[in-house]
């Protein structure tokens, strides 16, 4: 007759070093179902949480937000289910799903609802940063809920304050319902995408991290009954043989606009970094005292439209602004408008004192400036005045040109006979296809046509010819 430890010796091989023993995998499972559960404390530090993260991210305060993920109690689920997973533990998987859908609901609630007493009007950027989720968000919370499942495992829980706030868990719930309330549903789209890649993330690294520590050994199989017949298997027991293919196919997927909007987000910076080089080289020609002090652009269909706050010590006209926006159009190979909110300010040292009012002073009465542009309306004024506009950025001349309209395909094919000090690049052409199209609201198609410089010939050995007598 078998004792109870000759039994769990047969029922479990002989594990590995970094694998722990049967005794302390119960133990943390133990701990796991109960802080998993949707008790009265649960749900009652899922209020408090929501409450104080709705306030921080309305009021932008970020010491606000971080104790709000202090005290969230949304990390023991996720961590839950994934054992659960791992394990094949049906009731411990009922448990977290509910919690953490029932958690979850509530912060949406209670944050809307908190919202709405309110009366702010803007969205902060903490609330912002929380609407795009990219593949960086995603890739850190694999790492923190890594941290924390091997932090259950080999050190009892040390490190998971800090995965809770590196995860966020609680704020992206919380700015769905600061969007809901706004009525901006796009971003709160990208929020609750922000909480369900951290989630899932969390889930699919607990699995991995807790099946390295030992967890679904043969004495957990066995008693999930995987040593019976396939047929004869619970569904949950046939998942576990299948380890986690579903949740890191889920993974996968989620990944997948994570990576779209990774790609956005990298070609924005891109673009604005475009946008502030080209601001400041042309500023240090025509104001060079001036600084850009924030800066917002949009894109709207084809046009770039830029919003940019200056202080300048000089004057700075219509006509400077379209030199701008021709080099950004370049730039872009886009329609581009700039609206400057221009402070003049005074420039003083011990020697003297630039003072921008100056020229502003001898008016007697306010002159309206208008931006210097023809009003053009034929397409040949159109192509003529947007191609000896490009060229002024090359130094080119525009000799001749000739276009014809396709009607069946609505396309005007543009012929530029010009010649440049410079080499004309694939992007000054996009550029002005993509301009042209803007004013004749067709398509566009041009091809360039450098004059070429014919070489005097040289002839050699120049005989003279006699004339006849």
């Amino acid at each position: 007759m078998t004792t109870s430890m000759e039994r769990e010796t047969i029922l479990e091989p002989k594990k590995k070093k970094y694998q722990l023993d049967y005794f302390t995998r119960e133990t943390i499972t133990e701990k796991i179902s109960k802080d998993s559960q949707p008790d009265t404390y649960y749900y009652i530090m899922v209020v408090l949480s929501c409450t104080v993260a709705t306030y921080g991210l309305l009021s932008n305060s970020t010491a606000v937000i971080i104790g709000a993920m202090l005290i969230a109690p949304l990390m023991n689920p996720i961590l839950g289910s994934g054992l659960a997973l791992i394990t094949g533990n049906n009731p411990l998987l009922k448990v977290t799903i509910k919690a953490e859908f029932i958690g979850a609901v509530i912060a949406v609630a209670l944050s809307t609802f908190l919202t709405l007493l309110l009366p702010v009007s803007d969205l902060t950027s903490e609330v912002l940063a929380r609407t795009a989720p990219t593949l960086i968000d995603l890739i850190i919370a694999l790492t923190s809920g890594a941290a924390g499942a091997y932090a259950i495992c080999y050190r009892a829980g040390a490190t998971l304050p800090g995965v809770a706030i590196a995860t966020a868990l609680m704020p992206p719930l919380c700015v769905v319902g600061i969007t809901l309330a706004k009525q901006e549903y796009h971003l709160a789209g990208g929020a609750l995408l922000l909480f369900i890649a951290n989630m899932v993330a969390i889930n699919v690294i607990a699995m991995i991290i807790f099946q390295f520590a030992g967890f679904n050994t043969s004495l957990l199989s066995h008693y999930l009954n995987l040593d019976t017949p396939k047929e004869k298997q619970p569904y949950v027991s046939r998942l576990v043989g299948g380890k986690i293919i579903y949740p890191i196919l889920l993974l996968v997927i989620v990944s997948i606009p994570l990576i779209f909007l990774l790609k956005t987000s990298i070609e924005s910076d891109q673009r604005e970094k475009i946008i502030r080089n080209t601001l400041e080289e042309g500023l240090a020609v025509m104001a060079p005292d001036a600084t850009i002090n924030a800066l917002k652009f949009t894109r709207n269909d084809t046009t770039f439209r830029i919003n940019v706050d200056l202080h300048s010590a000089q004057i700075i006209l219509p006509e400077d602004i379209r030199k701008l926006e021709n080099s950004l159009e370049y730039k872009l190979t886009a329609p581009v408008q700039i609206i400057a909110n221009i402070a003049m300010i005074q420039r003083v040292n011990n020697e003297g004192a630039t003072d921008g009012y100056k020229a502003l002073l001898p008016e007697t009465k306010p002159e309206v400036v208008e931006v210097v542009q023809l009003k053009t309306s034929t397409p040949e004024e159109i192509i003529a005045q947007v191609v000896n506009e490009k060229l002024q950025l090359f130094d080119g001349t525009l000799h001749d040109f000739s276009f014809a309209y396709q009607q069946g395909t609505g396309t005007y094919n543009v012929l530029l006979d010009i010649t440049s000090e410079e080499t004309l690049d694939k992007a000054f052409i996009k550029t002005l296809e993509t301009i042209l199209e803007e004013e004749l609201k067709r398509k566009v198609v041009v091809t360039l046509v450098p004059t070429e410089i014919e070489e005097p010939e040289v002839v050699e050995d120049v005989e003279t010819l006699e004339e006849p007598e």
